[in-house]
């Protein structure tokens, strides 16, 4: 999940999530360079290009 500099959101929020996926692990990634362009994590795993077998 991401994080960007508000603590107190940041653990509600994470706080939420691992209670809605108990069993696994909710991780915080700070995005401060992905969101100073504009973006979110969601921009950083888009699809990727599919890279032809070489011949």
């Amino acid at each position: 999940m991401p994080c960007f500099g508000d603590t107190a959101a940041h653990s509600t929020a994470h706080a939420i999530l691992q209670a809605a996926y108990p069993g696994r692990n909710v991780v915080q990634l700070n995005i401060d360079n992905i969101a100073s362009g504009g973006g979110g994590i969601h921009c950083a795993t888009q699809s990727q290009p599919v890279v032809p077998p070489a011949a």
